[in-house]
């Protein structure tokens, strides 16, 4: 493969994977949309198989949570709860959280998918 090939090829998976549109990626790189397509074309590299990939690779597992009644009392009172995203970032819950709070922050969350 030669390098032009090669650095087209490399420039067209990283488009597939950004989920930016072939203008915006390519203005980005200072390449023509137009060129982007075509080298994505004779490639062989379809977009909709980066989308599949990602999508598999970013599904969050689900683990079971119990809600406890207002008032409740944990076995461990100065515990806090540390919710881990994803992306790595942390959402930490102190032992005196405010339940509509928490559950303004759940929803935010949920909507960023």
């Amino acid at each position: 493969m030669d390098e032009s090939t090669r650095i087209w090829r490399d420039r067209v998976a990283r488009w597939h994977k950004s989920g930016h549109s072939a203008r915006v990626f390519a203005e980005q790189e200072g390449v023509n949309a137009g060129t982007l397509y075509s080298w994505s074309r004779r490639l062989g590299m379809k977009r909709s198989a980066y989308r599949q990939s990602a999508e598999k690779a970013t599904l969050p597992t689900l683990l079971p949570v119990v809600v406890a009644p207002s008032g409740a009392t944990t076995s461990s009172p100065g515990a806090a709860l540390e919710i881990v995203l994803p992306d790595g970032a942390v959402v930490r819950v102190p032992p005196t959280f405010d339940e509509d709070t928490l559950a303004r922050v759940v929803r935010a969350l949920g909507g960023m998918r």
